[in-house]
């Protein structure tokens, strides 16, 4: 069924924007707005495997948009990031590939509990001083570099809810600091949303018109959330933000 609740081509328009912007500020911020935009993008008439396609368009920009303000602010190195980014290609590529298919239930409740974790875990404090023989903080474990290849599966076969996982592995196999992990967070995305899309495209399952509107609205939510990032409660915010999320996304994918 189409959007059809408001008249138009123009109230079409608005609805794709609006979603485009709300799910630009909730995916920099947490992650998690694709939850918003695939359904509005079923509404608009695509087809569940298209809808799939089409919001990466908007997810490439947006995190292209948010990695340039977070790279001004010296949050991230664009080669340790790009370095990182690689690892999630494999995985990428094939999960892009199987993205015709739906996840199926199990896998769903599986990615529930994975999330609830996390932002549970999200919510500990920081330990202080370190561990002798433990791993210095910015220096990566190696368990981190088969968590990016699962990461890319996840992300190019689905995409939703990547935030939060991205978050956590990053904060608990990179760094600590919050706002520094979002930076890398949506650089990597940025990188590897890219080939998805291009996969997605060539299989014919994106399109172009839709995409780019709900792009429009997701590049200016997602410098709005830039800007919540880098104030002075950066990292409380990036909490709520996934803390509420992850139980909108726990609450939908588990019925």
């Amino acid at each position: 069924m189409a959007i059809s609740f408001i008249q138009g081509e123009e109230g079409r328009l608005i609805i794709l924007f609006l979603a485009g912007l709300g799910a630009g500020f909730i995916n920099v911020l947490a992650g998690g707005g694709s939850l918003l935009t695939l359904p509005v993008l079923i509404l608009a008439g695509l087809n569940p495997v298209t809808a799939n396609g089409t919001n990466r368009i908007g997810i490439l920009l947006e995190n292209l948009t948010a990695t340039h303000h977070f790279h001004q602010r010296q949050l991230t190195e664009l080669k340790q990031g790009g370095m990182l980014a690689l690892w999630t290609l494999p995985g990428v590529v094939s999960g892009a590939l199987a993205g015709v298919h739906i996840s199926n239930l199990w896998f769903q409740r599986i990615l529930v509990i994975v999330l609830i974790i996390g932002a549970i875990t999200l919510l500990f404090p920081k330990k202080t001083g370190t561990v002798p023989g433990s791993r210095a903080d910015g220096q990566p474990s190696l368990w981190l570099y088969p968590a990016l290849v699962a990461l890319g599966f996840y992300g190019g076969f689905i995409q939703a809810g990547i935030g939060f996982l991205f978050i956590l592995v990053l904060r608990k196999l990179l760094i600590q600091h919050l706002p520094q992990v979002n930076a890398y967070k949506t650089l990597i995305i940025a990188i590897y949303t890219l080939p998805a899309l291009l996969i997605f495209a060539w299989m014919g399952e994106v399109h172009w018109g839709i995409g780019t509107t709900i792009a429009v609205g997701g590049v200016l939510g997602a410098w709005l959330a830039t800007k919540v990032t880098l104030s002075r409660r950066g990292e409380l915010w990036i909490k709520i933000a996934v803390v509420i999320m992850v139980g909108i996304m726990a609450a939908k994918l588990w019925v």
